[in-house]
């Protein structure tokens, strides 16, 4: 019996969990209509807009309340245990774990083109750094891109409560203005798995209006380009793209979103996610960019 019940458990969470990532593909960073989960009894009582930087409690409380439905990422079948060695406290043991592991670039990442410009490419494997330790991570308050001279402020984002036309009220995440969103259920900065940050391209503040043109002619922003990441401790974390893509949302069919969201999933590696949208006068598309943790200032 007790089997059976875990079971549901596992289940339902899984459930809700993918119903988070098909739903945030739906809206647009210039029209956010992004599904939240209404699980759980604060889940459904979401604030009316996450006030954002009271941040540091209230994200790490959001971050608790998530940790039951996201699952545990798989082990890739081909990893190798790290060996255990005579003598070796489990402390020294993890230190070895956390040196870093260089991985070799791929030779031809696959390349997406149309109309003179790259919609899709990678993703490419650079070499990478340990990320923290559990429970080192703190939220993130700044995002850096240097080739773009881009400067801006990080906020926690959070979710509204909307009633469409037919009187049922749902959760949608509330995109942040002037500034970057931080999806609070996502991972601090150097920490392993996917820290997923979103903002807009067109319309308050459009602080992603330079990076949702990526791949098209003329723009510099490209593959192994930094994006530096500082928490509130004041340490700097280095992100370097991996890839991108330039996929379309607009009468996309369910399994098409639900491919889409396949880029918010979590991660056993430290990786960025920046979700923007694209072009800025019809938002028909998403811009995701992925990038590895390649260094840490601490």
């Amino acid at each position: 019996m007790m089997s059976v019940f875990r079971s549901l458990r596992t289940f339902s969470s899984t459930l809700l969990f993918l119903v988070l990532l098909s739903g945030y593909l739906l809206g647009c960073a210039g029209q956010p209509q992004i599904v939240a989960p209404a699980a759980s009894a604060a889940m459904q009582t979401p604030p009316e807009r996450a006030t954002p930087m009271q941040a540091t409690a209230e994200a790490t409380a959001n971050r608790q309340i998530f940790a039951s439905l996201t699952p545990t990422p798989m082990p890739t079948p081909e990893k190798t245990p790290v060996p255990t060695q005579t003598g070796l406290s489990f402390w020294q043991i993890l230190r070895i774990k956390k040196r870093p592991t260089p991985t070799p670039a791929l030779a031809t990442p696959q390349i997406v083109r149309r109309n003179g410009r790259i919609d899709k490419i990678g993703p490419i494997a650079l070499p990478t750094v340990a990320p923290l330790s559990v429970g080192e991570g703190l939220p993130p308050v700044r995002l850096q891109i240097p080739v773009l001279e881009l400067d801006a402020p990080i906020k926690t984002m959070g979710w509204v409560a909307v009633t469409d036309a037919k009187g049922r009220t749902h959760s949608e995440w509330d995109v942040v203005d002037n500034a970057v969103g931080h999806h609070f259920n996502t991972v601090f900065p150097g920490e392993a798995g996917n820290i997923a940050l979103s903002g807009h391209n067109n319309i308050e503040g459009a602080v992603f209006a330079p990076v949702c043109v990526i791949g098209e002619p003329g723009v510099v922003l490209n593959l192994k380009d930094e994006i530096i990441l500082t928490d509130s401790g004041g340490r700097r974390f280095t992100y370097r793209i991996t890839g991108w893509d330039r996929i379309k949302e607009k009468n996309a069919s369910i399994a098409k979103r639900e491919d889409n969201a396949r880029y918010l999933q979590p991660t056993a590696q430290a990786r960025l996610t920046l979700v923007t949208c694209w072009p800025v006068w019809s938002n028909t598309h998403r811009v995701v960019i992925t990038a590895a943790l390649t260094d840490i200032e601490k």
